[in-house]
């Protein structure tokens, strides 16, 4: 069986992220490029990974690039990768906030692009990405990029319309849980628990949560029923959420968010 190819163009937590997912897989030939040699050669080191000392040397090796730069560095990458990029090479790029056809016209009338937005608990392989084919991306492409993508989590395909509200749930999502969490310990701790305590509580009740919604297939509404006895602890707590109009304030969160990604691109 032919090996994958992939190149990355930058070589920071996200791309160790996908590189330690990725490198797994003994069909995946792997390489990367940093500005800072150090960084992709600590990866070599590490993952075995193929070290490459510019974009043009990776370029011509790679059948998948993934671009795993900054917003405010692609265009410079794409300007230096240009003359490099064969025919069928697939561009993924997890740049926030640039569109796959901002890609295409930097690179290559006829490239391949795929924009991706991953989040951060992909860290610990539990990420959640969004997908998104630009105007040449094949079915394939989608393929190729959610089975790459799935190294570090679960992968959902969507048109790049939907790309600004994707950024708000999921993107920016992790801090909005974080913060929950917090709150939900600090509740803990005003009624006598320990901060790890209420921490540890907080963590995998809301972790456990998630997960039951994941494997369950029930709707949120319909688990809250089943955990909800009338009269008691739970509708106690539930009753002044709604008091505060809690679930009115996650909504306007995301709303506020998807609409601060649509300024950003302007």
């Amino acid at each position: 069986m032919k090996k994958t190819s992939i190149g990355f163009i930058g070589t920071g937590r996200i791309a160790r992220a996908l590189i330690a997912g990725l490198a797994r897989d003994n069909n995946n030939e792997l390489s990367g490029y940093d500005k800072n040699p150090a960084a992709s050669e600590a990866l070599a080191s590490e993952f075995g990974i193929s070290h490459k000392n510019s974009v043009s040397e990776l370029a011509q090796s790679a059948d998948i690039i993934i671009l795993a730069v900054k917003p405010y560095q692609i265009e410079e990458v794409l300007d230096d990768l240009r003359n490099d990029l064969r025919a069928g090479q697939l561009l993924i790029s997890v740049a926030a906030g640039i569109t796959s056809e901002f890609i295409r016209a930097h690179s290559h009338e006829s490239a391949h692009v795929i924009r991706v937005m991953p989040n951060t608990p992909a860290f610990v392989g539990e990420g959640m990405t969004v997908i998104s084919g630009g105007k040449n991306a094949s079915a394939e492409d989608l393929v190729q990029a959610g089975r790459i993508f799935s190294a570090i989590g679960r992968v959902l395909v969507l048109d790049e319309k939907h790309m600004d509200a994707a950024t708000a749930l999921s993107g920016s999502g992790p801090a909005y849980m974080f913060h929950i969490i917090a709150a939900f310990a600090e509740g803990g701790k005003a009624c006598g628990l320990s901060d790890k305590d209420a921490l540890t509580l907080a963590t995998q009740t809301m972790h456990g949560a998630a997960k039951l919604v994941l494997e369950s297939e029930k709707k949120p509404e319909d688990l809250i029923k089943e955990v909800t006895t009338p009269g008691g602890t739970t509708e106690a707590g539930l009753n002044r959420m709604n008091a505060h109009n809690v679930r009115q304030a996650m909504i306007d969160t995301v709303k506020a968010a998807t609409e601060r990604s649509v300024e950003l691109k302007k």
